[in-house]
């Protein structure tokens, strides 16, 4: 996901705290709030950075509550950054695949999709679960973790 798709992402789910958002997501959408506040704020015009702050909240508060989603956590996790500042080691997390209750669709993909000893060969040049170009060398897929022949 590059960083206009993540904003207009966002942007189109401007109030929806269903579903997930992917770690590039949220922080594809995190830069932009950023840099837009930090280039208003250079402004020196403090009611133009006060606008910005209140129409990006609540994108930004539904973004941040599906990545918990993703990571298969309730959204009320997103309360935690108030207690204690960890809440960016909760955004971190990855994405939770299978018995993941919010996002059930991916759940069920994960659970069909399985690996034999006769689909992982040394000269694969692909993860035989998920696709992903397979790095000489690399034991595990870095996207779903399968374990791969070793040369």
């Amino acid at each position: 996901m590059n960083f206009t798709t993540a904003v207009r992402t966002c942007f189109k789910k401007y109030a929806d705290f269903s579903g997930v958002a992917t770690r590039p997501e949220n922080w594809w959408f995190a830069l932009f709030n950023f840099l837009g506040s930090l280039l208003l704020g250079l402004t020196g015009v403090v009611i133009l950075r006060v606008l910005w702050s209140l129409a990006l909240i609540v994108p930004a508060l539904s973004v941040a509550v599906r990545r918990h989603h993703d990571a298969g956590r309730s959204g009320w996790w997103l309360l935690a950054s108030v207690i204690a500042p960890w809440e960016i080691v909760l955004l971190c997390y990855p994405s939770k695949l299978t018995g993941n209750k919010y996002a059930a669709d991916r759940s069920a993909v994960a659970q069909t999709s399985s690996v034999t000893e006769e689909s992982v060969t040394p000269t694969s040049s692909r993860c035989p679960s998920c696709g992903k170009l397979r790095l000489p060398g690399q034991n595990y897929c870095m996207s779903c973790g399968t374990k791969l022949a070793d040369d």
